[in-house]
């Protein structure tokens, strides 16, 4: 095309023909210069290959994200409710740091909430909004905010362990002192609108020589530590534990503990 025009004009102009080519062949040659300027070959373009770091990061992160973050989507039905008092997580409902033990593999520094309405453990999904539950079948153990928690299976003799699910280790040791933490919630209808309550409703237990037993009382305390009866008695009275409503699970906790430094390890 730009020879043809280069011809009308010479000969509008009568130029010679000579000075014509030359001309025609400088500026398809500047031409194809400026293009492979602007436009990088295209072996160049697509076989550059990824940096190194990069690919790192990515094989790295990509079993985390098949193994931990693939769970069914956990939706807070408490923001069904106008209004609420409390609220369904252990704690506190902001997400907390922690760990898990999930599909027999350790991953650390996480972010978890503790549904213990439903006794269920929840993750943010890092790269969307979505919240998402662990598989209960596939946790075997989590710890949050420095509190661990141990998938245990009901055990019904002697009254032990009424529920499968996840306990707090208070204590270990010939005693182990365990927690049940667990919420109710409580629907109330006020000025024709519902309101949700979440009540605690925990429960200790204590496991010995294979067998789970409940604690709910001062004489179930006693009974379980009768073999030290005179220690544990002064114990009692010199800390002035009241076994109490009120103080009941930080005075067992203190009591099992000193009645495990008696025993021999």
């Amino acid at each position: 095309m730009l020879t043809y025009l280069l011809l009308r004009y010479a000969m509008l102009l009568k130029l010679p023909l000579a000075s014509l080519l030359t001309t025609s062949l400088l500026l398809a040659g500047n031409a194809s210069q400026a293009q492979s300027q602007l436009e990088p070959p295209l072996a160049t373009t697509y076989a550059t290959p990824a940096p190194a770091a990069a690919r790192q990061v990515y094989s790295a992160a990509d079993p985390i994200s098949s193994l931990l973050y693939n769970g069914p989507e956990y939706v807070n039905y408490a923001m069904r409710y106008a209004a609420r008092v409390g609220h369904q997580f252990f704690l506190t409902p902001d997400p907390q740091p922690g760990s898990a033990l999930y599909r027999a593999q350790p991953f650390d520094n996480l972010q978890l909430q503790y549904d213990v309405v439903l006794d269920q453990v929840v993750i943010k999904q890092p790269t969307s909004p979505l919240t998402l539950r662990l598989v209960n079948e596939k946790l075997d153990r989590f710890t949050i905010a420095g509190h661990l928690f141990e998938k245990l299976q009901a055990d019904t003799t002697a009254g032990g362990l009424a529920a499968t699910g996840y306990y707090e280790v208070l204590a270990e040791g010939p005693v182990q002192l365990l927690a049940r933490r667990a919420k109710r919630q409580l629907e109330r209808i006020e000025s024709r609108v519902v309101r949700a309550e979440y009540v605690t409703a925990d429960r200790l237990y204590a496991h010995r020589d294979g067998r789970y037993y409940p604690l709910n009382s001062k004489s179930a305390v006693q009974k379980l530590l009768a073999d030290r009866e005179p220690e544990v008695r002064a114990y009692v009275r010199q800390n002035k534990l009241k076994l109490n409503k009120k103080r009941f699970e930080n005075d067992a906790l203190t009591l099992v503990n000193y009645y495990n430094q008696l025993l021999p390890r």
